[in-house]
């Protein structure tokens, strides 16, 4: 059977430049397992319609493989950019087997739950309102295969395979687990300050706090900070306007012009103290800008609360 979906493209004409990439055919047998039983094909060769793309995922489960072609890459000489309309449904499946098929690239995986069943045929985004948003833990099994495991609560979930290393390239489906798994630890990340050419500057502000226990109610942050000659500010950041959050996740987008003030304020290392308010309850959190900078999501510092945030 072959199922093919519907994917609109924004092709990038000039060329990524992502030589030296390594495809590798799969083996017939997973590291844990025998081969397919039945195979099932989705998505779109972009060799056919553009750029030349890499080879397709590989997704194993009760003796069933998915043969899941990328709809968004950046490989050999060109990127295209797509968009799922409805992900390839694999069932219940506990566990889940990703086979990679370019030998550079590591793969990570993330869910969003969706709120209510799918409808067929219906687009993933009319779904997913609210619902937890998370990354999934992989386990390396060597040889291009990586186990996957159901995470969070037992729901339907659309499931983003992301595979990077010198490129890149992202294939969709949708799970629905069966039993609950473990929820990653509650996270928070501020920026605030950015370096501009070794100058003091601002993007704007984001405040981020991700997978806690449940949403509160009341919700308040306040944000203090400290240049390196003393000079301080203290202001309170304000909820983006979206309310359409994952379950548990705050996100706190202005005032970008206080913001900008506080780089202003000196020189760095910059001190910011987030005091964050859950339903009456304040936890406090110091960060330094640069030093605790989260490497790849620049110019963001992570943020570690006491008492520790609520997790599931």
């Amino acid at each position: 059977m072959r199922m093919l979906l519907a994917v609109s493209t924004v092709l990038l004409l000039a060329a990524c430049g992502q030589e030296g990439l390594t495809a590798v055919d799969p083996p017939s047998v997973t590291p844990s397992g025998p081969a397919p039983t039945a195979t099932t094909t989705a998505g779109v060769r972009h060799d056919v319609t553009g750029p030349d793309g890499p080879p397709p995922f590989r997704v194993r489960y009760d003796r069933q493989e998915l043969v899941l072609h990328p709809h968004t890459y950046c490989y050999g000489n060109g990127c295209v950019d797509g968009v799922v309309a409805d992900p390839p449904d694999i069932g219940s499946p506990a566990e889940i087997q990703v086979y990679v098929p370019v030998e550079e690239f590591v793969l990570s995986v993330h869910a969003r739950e969706l709120t209510r069943p799918p409808r067929p045929g219906a687009p993933s985004f009319d779904a997913t309102c609210g619902g937890r948003s998370f990354e999934v833990p992989v386990e390396d099994l060597g040889g291009g295969w990586y186990a996957v495991r159901a995470s969070g609560p037992a729901a339907h979930y659309d499931v983003e395979l992301f595979a990077q290393g010198g490129g890149d390239m992202i294939g969709s489906l949708r799970w629905r687990t069966p039993t609950a798994g473990p929820m990653p630890d509650p996270s928070a990340r501020l920026a605030l300050v950015a370096d501009h050419d070794g100058e003091p500057d601002s993007y704007g502000l984001e405040l981020a706090v991700e997978d806690l226990a449940e949403t509160p109610t009341d919700v308040s942050a306040e944000i203090e900070v400290t240049a390196a000659n003393g000079r301080s500010m203290t202001f309170a950041a304000e909820q983006a306007a979206d309310r359409c959050r994952g379950a548990g996740d705050l996100y706190f987008d202005r005032p970008d012009e206080l913001a900008k003030q506080a780089a202003g304020l000196g020189d760095f290392p910059f001190t910011t103290t987030v005091t964050l308010t859950l339903d009456g309850r304040a936890y406090v959190a110091t960060a330094v800008y640069p030093d605790d900078e989260i490497e790849g999501n620049e110019p963001s510092v992570a943020l570690e609360f006491a008492p520790e945030l609520p997790g599931a």
